[in-house]
């Protein structure tokens, strides 16, 4: 587990984010248009997605300085240092089956990995299903989360927790060989409100045109960034555990994976280990 952080950098990288600065030379159609920032909240996701039950548009996003239950995929714990990092929830509605929500988790990794590039120059790489991972070690994850009823899909929750401002001291030891942030990676302090900016801008982007194209042209992206398809990989699906070869990510975004009997299993979602 991580620390709580402590006041290891400058002053100014724990100045609070601010709507007004976030929203200032902010250009998109959709992400963004409505901003809740909060000092503290239990989970951004579960913010989110209280705010879409009574009806608020798609597109608006969440923001924290820190939450106090931040979680990940399994239902892990996400740790949320206050000022440090980027937690950030946004509300979709598309008009898609909720087979195919899975999709949107895949495209939230694209776009968070392209803002990543964007903002720090820092080459970013996937590991599926949505690990964000600079220099082989971890700085961030999104999180997808719905609501469907008999009528379809109601909402889709994108979830991003990024590592932005820790020191390597905000880092147990034991997690320092596989966690990072973008300022150790950048070797220099990363500006948290142009961060914020350039997710929403990159989510925009890649939102409409998902709605316009589909699904492929994610897939295309999000399989040239994969750091998991042709490695030998441990994984854990539910109650299934499987050992194999990582074959190719689907055209519906899972992941297949051959097993020593040479039989093919395809992962919707899962916890995926490379083990060679």
């Amino acid at each position: 587990m991580r620390r709580e952080a402590t006041m290891t950098g400058p002053q100014e990288l724990l100045a609070p984010l601010n709507e007004v600065e976030i929203r200032v030379g902010l250009v998109t159609r959709r992400i963004g248009t409505t901003v809740h920032l909060f000092q503290e909240v239990e989970s951004t996701n579960d913010e989110a997605a209280a705010l879409a039950d009574r009806g608020e548009a798609e597109g608006a996003i969440v923001i924290a300085e820190r939450q106090r239950r931040g979680r990940g995929r399994m239902g892990r714990r996400w740790e949320s240092p206050r000022g440090l990092g980027l937690y950030l929830s946004v509300i979709l509605r598309p008009m898609i089956p909720p087979q195919s929500a899975p999709l949107l988790t895949l495209m939230g990794a694209v776009a968070a990995a392209d803002a990543i590039e964007r903002t720090t120059g820092l080459t970013t790489a996937l590991k599926w299903p949505n690990d964000l991972i600079v220099h082989g070690r971890k700085v961030g994850g999104i999180l997808g989360e719905m609501a469907a009823d008999s009528s379809g899909l109601l909402h889709v929750i994108l979830g991003f927790g990024i590592n932005v401002n820790q020191a390597e001291a905000d880092f147990d030891e034991e997690l320092r060989r596989i966690a990072s942030s973008l300022r150790i990676e950048a070797d220099r302090p990363i500006d948290r409100t142009a961060m914020v900016r350039s997710f929403c801008e990159s989510l925009d982007g890649w939102y409409e045109r998902f709605l316009c194209d589909g699904p492929l042209p994610i897939l295309e992206h999000a399989r040239r960034r994969c750091l998991t398809v042709g490695r030998m990989v441990m994984a854990r699906s539910g109650d299934q555990e499987i050992s194999g070869f990582a074959v190719e990510m689907d055209d519906l975004g899972r992941l297949v994976i051959r097993d020593a009997r040479g039989a093919l299993h395809h992962l919707v979602a899962g916890d995926v280990t490379l083990a060679g």
